[in-house]
């Protein structure tokens, strides 16, 4: 009789836990679960052929949406922003990501994406580009 009184005290301590903690997971969508890669990407490092391109800009951000598009926007120092716009693929066997640019449909190259953080790394010309995308 006691084992089954302990057990239901357990069981409903659980239970009240649950419940204080399921207003946050309810806040959550289910898209943040299951696509956890959504969302905005600020640009940690930017080099191009050896030279810091950070130094040159404001900020680079790419934000994922959940349609599969995608939008790089940048400032140079003292200019106005600029915008690209996309789409994206993710392979979450391979943990890559390939984005397609949308005034450009040659433009097609994949990056590895894993935990939160994004590699673009190809040669353009014979100087090669570097960019780090980290998930805020």
């Amino acid at each position: 009789m006691k084992k089954v009184k302990l057990k239901s005290s357990l069981l409903a301590a659980l239970t009240s836990l649950l419940f204080l903690f399921l207003p946050k997971l309810q806040s959550r969508a289910l898209p943040d679960i299951t696509k956890p890669y959504l969302g905005e990407y600020e640009c940690k490092i930017a080099r191009f052929g050896g030279n810091d391109l950070l130094e040159e800009f404001s900020y680079i951000k790419l934000e994922l949406k959940a349609d599969n598009t995608f939008v790089l926007r940048y400032k140079a120092e003292e200019r106005s922003e600029k915008t690209e716009t996309g789409k994206y693929k993710y392979d979450n066997k391979n943990k890559e990501i390939t984005f397609t640019l949308d005034r450009s449909r040659i433009f097609k190259r994949k990056f590895p994406l894993e935990k939160g953080v994004i590699y673009v790394d190809f040669p353009i010309g014979t100087k090669q580009i570097l960019l780090t995308f980290e998930q805020k």
